[in-house]
């Protein structure tokens, strides 16, 4: 169907180690985190233990962030046409 959106999300193997989360950052913690998404994708507000167990769940899938996910990216050279840095 044309009219439905998709969206293409990340695994969550090492979810716990790559905060912060959703597409803008703005939530730097993951049990927050699970909370929002019950409640905007399912329509249910987790308690504390619930959220906690899924927290839990989800550092399940933890282990070695390889080196090549966490380095630092080799930016391109900057010229003189480059446009400033947004620091914000």
């Amino acid at each position: 169907d044309s009219d439905k959106m998709l969206f293409k999300v990340p695994s969550l193997r090492n979810v716990a180690k790559t905060a912060p989360y959703f597409h803008d950052g703005s939530e730097p913690d993951l049990k927050n985190a699970v909370k929002l998404m019950a409640k905007h994708q399912l329509g249910r507000v987790l308690s504390d233990d619930d959220a906690q167990a899924i927290v839990t769940w989800l550092g399940a899938l933890t282990g070695e962030l390889p080196e090549e996910y966490i380095k630092q990216p080799k930016l391109p050279v900057s010229t003189a046409t480059t446009p400033a840095a947004d620091p914000s």
